[in-house]
Parts: structure tokens; C-alpha cells; sequence
């Protein structure tokens, strides 16, 4: 999980910093699937506020917002909303998971009858439209989307890369060289 701290109109505090850090961290205890959040923490005359943007697998994103009069107050709290967002977030990707079954055998159920029919025709198409990503990012995604493999451009190099789930359970990153 990558964590971005910046702060606003107040000067730099490492215990502040730390603090937001290791509450940030403890989020992947209730979701694994956190790829990056960042923090943006502000000072306006009595008011401390906190915004943290989580960005999660499947292009989800979850924010939180709180102030109060005291940083590490506004931090908990925040923390706290931000958590039971994703225990829901969780929760829900949990339930889906049998009607995305029964769907997904649904379609094989039609495409089988569609390939009797016709050998030419493409049964299913989707088009999916990423932001590069890194190979650890890749990983997420794949885990999420339980599928076998997954075509993306990688962050650093641009290049477009496939990351392949092997049967033992290991990956295996193919990389296209031109």
C-alpha cells in the first residue's frame, strides 16, 4: 500500500506524520486490497482537518473527511470512518460473489449453445480502459478479479505486460519486447 502524507498551511511535524502513518497502516487489517491512500492534512485558524483518499482494487475509491480543534483527534476519527467504509466495501464484495458465479455460468451456459451455432462469432467482448500500473498493482487486480490473467501497461516502463497466474499458484510476469 502505497500512503502520500502532505500537509497545508501548518509546518512539517514527524510525530504527526508518524502518528497518521501507523494508523493509515493498520486499515489493511479490515481490506487487503488498499492500493494507495493519500493524506492531506490542513490548518485553518482553530480548525484541523484531514481528508484521506483511498484508492482500492477495481477502481474504487473511499474518502473520508473530519476536523476538530485537535490533529491527532481529526486523524482518529477519520481513520475510524475510513475503516467502516471498507468493512462495508468488503462486505459487499462478499455477498456479490455467488450471483457473479451464478452469472458467470450463466454466460458459459449461452456461449457453449452460441458455439453449436456458429464457430466464427465471438461469444463475449469487454473492453477494459487502465491507468498503468506497477506489477505489484497488477497482482491486486488480478486477485480481485479471480481470473487467470491480466494485460496491462506498466507504470515505469510503459510497456505493455501480461501478468499470468500458474496453476502451483505463482505468477509469472510476461513482458512484450519490441
Amino acid at each position: 500500500m502505497k500512503i502520500s502524507i502532505s500537509e497545508r498551511h501548518m509546518p512539517e511535524s514527524k510525530a504527526l506524520n508518524d502518528y497518521a502513518l501507523s494508523k493509515i497502516e493498520s486499515l489493511s487489517r479490515y481490506f487487503d486490497g488498499i492500493i494507495s491512500v493519500n493524506v492531506v492534512m490542513d490548518v485553518e485558524k482553530e480548525r484541523h482537518i484531514i481528508d484521506l483518499v483511498a484508492h482500492l482494487i477495481r477502481g474504487k475509491v473511499v474518502k473520508a473527511r473530519e476536523e476538530s480543534t485537535n490533529m491527532y483527534a481529526s486523524i482518529d476519527e477519520a481513520v475510524a470512518e475510513l475503516k467502516t467504509q471498507l468493512k462495508k466495501y468488503k462486505e459487499r464484495l462478499r455477498d456479490k460473489r455467488p450471483a457473479r458465479r451464478i452469472a458467470a455460468q450463466a454466460r458459459r451456459h449461452a456461449s457453449a449453445k452460441d458455439d453449436s451455432q456458429s464457430e466464427d462469432a465471438i461469444a463475449y467482448s469487454k473492453l477494459y480502459l487502465r491507468k498503468p500500473m506497477t506489477v505489484e498493482e497488477a497482482r491486486l487486480q488480478l486477485e480481485s478479479y479471480h481470473k487467470d490473467f491480466l494485460v496491462f501497461i506498466d507504470a515505469d516502463s510503459r510497456d505493455l505486460n501480461i501478468l499470468h497466474r500458474r496453476q502451483d499458484g505463482q505468477y509469472e510476469l510476461l513482458q512484450l519486447v519490441y
